[in-house]
Formats: C-alpha cells, sequence, structure tokens
C-alpha cells in the first residue's frame, strides 16, 4: 500500500494588508506589504503575493527572497508550486550559499532536492573569480555547479574558455570537459579535460593537451602542473618544441620548472634537432634542458646514459653527452665513439664543434683513436694523445693526430690490389680525406716506418695497440629513432 505524502500548506507569517479575491475563477489571497510565507522549512519574503489556497501556490512580488537552510534566493518575481516544492525566480535572480553567488535572469529552485538551474546566461561569483555560462545547475547536497554551453571563468591570475564545467563550491575544484582554453600571463593552454584545484592552485590536464608559451609548445594526453611551484609532470605520451632552436623533445615522462625553464624527458625520450640540410636525432635513458638562470637565454642540454645520435653523415654513441648553444658543441663523455661514414673516431672524450648548424671540427682528447675500413679484412688506423678534425660540409676533410702519433696503412699495387701495410710512428701525423677515405697522410716529423708485404703480416701487425672496431654498436638508420615516438 503506497500512503500518500502529505502536502503542507504556505502559511502566511505576516502581511501589512490581507485581501480575498477572485480572479478568473481562482480564489486567492493578496497580500501586500512587508509579506512573510513559509512552508516548512522554507521562508518567503516580498513586498506582494496572490496565495492560492487550493492550488497550493504562491506568485510574489518586489523584492523577493526565499531561504532554505544555507540557502537564498533574491529576484523581481517569484512562482512558487508548494506542492511540488519548486520555485521559479524571475528578473535579477540571485542565489546564494556560504561559498558562492550566483546570478541570472530566470532561476529554477527545486526544494526538495535543493537543487538550481538556468537556461539562459548566468554568473557565478567565487572569490575573485566569475564563471558565466548560458546554462547551470546547482547541487546543494554535493556543494558542485555544473556549468555549460560557452562557459567562461575570468581570475585575476587566468582565463578559461570550456564547454562544460563542473565547480565544487567547498573544495573549489574545477572540472571541465570538452573543448577548453586557459589563458595566463604569459601562456596559453588548449586540452579536451581537465581539473584545477584553486585552493591548493594545481591542475591537471587530459589528451590533446597543448600549452603555447612562445617560443615553446608542449603536446602532451596527460599533463599535472603545480602553478605555485612553477613545476609540471607529463605522463604518456608528450611533445616538447622550442622553435627559435628548432628542437624538440620527446618522451613518455617528464617534468618541467617554470624559473629554469627545465625540462627532463625519460621512457625511450627523444630529442630532434634541425641541423642544415639534415637533422640531428639524440636518444638516451634521460634527456634534460635548461637555461643557465630565469633571466638567461642560453640554453644547455643533457643526456645520460646510453647516448645515440644520428645524422645522415655523422653517427655516434657515448655515455653521457652535453650540448650548450653558447658554443654550439657537443661534449661527449665515457667511451665516445663517433661514425664519419666509414671512418670510426673514438677517445676519452670527444668534442663536436657547429658552426650554422654544420659540423666543422673535432677534438678527441686522450687515447684518440681512427679506423677506416680499407678492405674486408684490413683496417687503416691511426691513433695518438689527441686527436684534431675538420669538416667541409659535414664530410671530414682533414685530421691532425698530436703527440705519440701512430698509423698503420695499407697500399695498393696498379691494380687496385693490396701490397702491404706501413706501421709509422712520428710525433705528429696529419690526415687528408677524399671521397670519404683517407687520400693522404703527412708525417710531420720523420717517421720511424715499416712496410710488410701482405703475406708476412701476422694478426699482431695488422692492428695498433687497443684496436677496436665496434660497426654494430653505430646507429643503423633515423628509423630506430622514429620508432621510439610510435
Amino acid at each position: 500500500m503506497v500512503i500518500a505524502q502529505e502536502k503542507k500548506e504556505v502559511e502566511i507569517i505576516n502581511a501589512d494588508y490581507l485581501k480575498y479575491q477572485e480572479t478568473d475563477g481562482k480564489k486567492l489571497t493578496k497580500l501586500i506589504g512587508d509579506v512573510q510565507l513559509r512552508q516548512e522549512d522554507v521562508y518567503m519574503w516580498c513586498d506582494s503575493a496572490l496565495l492560492n489556497k487550493e492550488t497550493n501556490s504562491v506568485d510574489a512580488y518586489g523584492h523577493v527572497q526565499i531561504q532554505q537552510d544555507t540557502i537564498r534566493a533574491y529576484s523581481n518575481t517569484l512562482h512558487y508550486e508548494g506542492n511540488k516544492k519548486f520555485a521559479v525566480l524571475r528578473g535579477n535572480a540571485i542565489l546564494t550559499d556560504s561559498k558562492m553567488k550566483l546570478f541570472t535572469e530566470e532561476l529554477f529552485y527545486n526544494i526538495s532536492s535543493k537543487t538550481a538551474y538556468y537556461l539562459t546566461t548566468g554568473k557565478v561569483y567565487r572569490d575573485s573569480s566569475i564563471i558565466v555560462s548560458k546554462k547551470g545547475y546547482y547541487y546543494s547536497s554535493s556543494k558542485e555547479v555544473f556549468f555549460k554551453d560557452s562557459v567562461r571563468i575570468t581570475d585575476p591570475n587566468y582565463q578559461l574558455n570550456s564547454d562544460t564545467l563542473r565547480y565544487h563550491t567547498e573544495t573549489k575544484v574545477s572540472t571541465f570537459y570538452g573543448n577548453t582554453e586557459i589563458f595566463n600571463k604569459n601562456s596559453r593552454i588548449v586540452c579536451n579535460n581537465g581539473w584545477y584545484d584553486s585552493q591548493r592552485d594545481v591542475s591537471a590536464f587530459g589528451k590533446n593537451t597543448v600549452i603555447v608559451n612562445p617560443p615553446q609548445l608542449i603536446y602532451a594526453d596527460s599533463l599535472y602542473y603545480d602553478r605555485a611551484k612553477g613545476f609540471g609532470k607529463a605522463y604518456d605520451k608528450f611533445r616538447w618544441v622550442d622553435s627559435t632552436m628548432d628542437v624538440e623533445l620527446f618522451g613518455r615522462y617528464g617534468e618541467y620548472e617554470d624559473e629554469r625553464q627545465y625540462i627532463m624527458a625519460t621512457k625511450q625520450p627523444l630529442m630532434i634537432y634541425k641541423m642544415a640540410n639534415d637533422s640531428l636525432f639524440l636518444t638516451a635513458d634521460t634527456l634534460k634542458s635548461q637555461t643557465k638562470s630565469a633571466t638567461d637565454t642560453i640554453r644547455n642540454f643533457f643526456a645520460y646514459h646510453k647516448v645515440r645520435l644520428f645524422m645522415n653523415d655523422m653517427q655516434g654513441v657515448c655515455d653521457s653527452l652535453f650540448y650548450s648553444f653558447e658554443d654550439s658543441t657537443f661534449r661527449m663523455f665515457y667511451n665516445p665513439v663517433l661514425w664519419s661514414d666509414d671512418t670510426q673516431l673514438s677517445g676519452d672524450t670527444i668534442y663536436l664543434r657547429t658552426k650554422e648548424k654544420k659540423a666543422e671540427s673535432m677534438t678527441i682528447y686522450n687515447a684518440g683513436f681512427i679506423v677506416t675500413p680499407a678492405g674486408k679484412k684490413y683496417f687503416d688506423q691511426i691513433k695518438g694523445i689527441n686527436i684534431f678534425g675538420y669538416f667541409t660540409n659535414n664530410e671530414l676533410s682533414k685530421v691532425e693526430v698530436r703527440g705519440n702519433a701512430e698509423s698503420i696503412y695499407y697500399g695498393k699495387d696498379d691494380k687496385n690490389k693490396y701490397i702491404g701495410n706501413n706501421k709509422a710512428q712520428s710525433t705528429d701525423i696529419d690526415l687528408y680525406f677524399s671521397e670519404k677515405k683517407i687520400s693522404r697522410i703527412v708525417f710531420i716529423r720523420k717517421p720511424e716506418a715499416v712496410f710488410t708485404p701482405i703475406k708476412l703480416l701476422t694478426d699482431e701487425q695488422m692492428k695498433l695497440k687497443d684496436f677496436k672496431w665496434i660497426p654494430d654498436r653505430k646507429p643503423k638508420n633515423r628509423e630506430e629513432f622514429i620508432d621510439l615516438l610510435r
């Protein structure tokens, strides 16, 4: 058996003037002056009202106010359905609770569920922020407001435009859905979804997020940002672009700091640096970039460990790498190896200098070693304490070996057949390259040289001490780098 809920009548608490009248067959009570009405926990005030006891409804006019617990609403007119416990406020309608204030021209309020909504443009004030939308829905029990259609937040620190936004009046967390744009002082954020906690000043953004901070851009599918600390994290795939330096940084996890313009990428990170008529692809376990200070514009890059780099004319590996735009120099540390076409260069430390985005010169410090294949099992070899190389159009053109220089060079006869090798020692040696091979060797001081015919060569005579030929470590093509992006 269903028991019908008792319908409480709207009670008259006060009125300066009361009159009974009948209009269009309706028996009404007209109340004028300091009108006060009540239905259970709902209180109403106005200048005048028409009370229909048959329908248990009220039409109120002038300085209308309605209150339920901490919720207050104001308007020019009010239509109240007592049986349904539903109110329609029109004309300069205002709804307030302890956390926010809502303004609109027409407001609908359900007393039972303590929910309100507007279908014309509304405006909500929260602290120093203003939220405007065409539609809005307020839920008192959950302390939430949903804004839909052309949502805009105006705040002293930012502006937000979105399709849909949910705001929690107690936690002060805004959650936005659909196409969203956020404008800060120096940047713009575009995303499809995310949230912002105004109390902690932290936010998170979802798929297809783009942060525009010229000349830099960040593309991410999951991004967390603490504006108070100027610190952000990117999860899953992200891409950082600096259009001034022609650099792109990719990874599956990243961190960012505003003050130093610091960015770090891990989990299959990749840097692409556009050079003259080519691009440098560089990867490692971790890639970092930062400026020296907040006011500095010179950016530095760090890579470690398992560094690999690829250009069409040059490839390399090492444990750690440092590059500064101040001198355009790549510094390679711990077992570095460079390949220029078929020539392999190694040492304790390698500095590769660029100019106008082309390789200009190279320095190999300590234990420098150069190997160039001369045949299927023969290798031309040069070693010395320090080695200085020079490039023309990104190709190695000259090498200077300084200090304890040694060389093995294989000679050919008129029929282009190898006849033996010439092993020499000298203080300094200069090498000249043509068509990507050693074309001439110049000994700066009189060398000690020994020529050995091919047939008499032993394995020991074919190699200088510390010889190593490691083509398996050489990056083969850019596809192995591009695969990291997939």
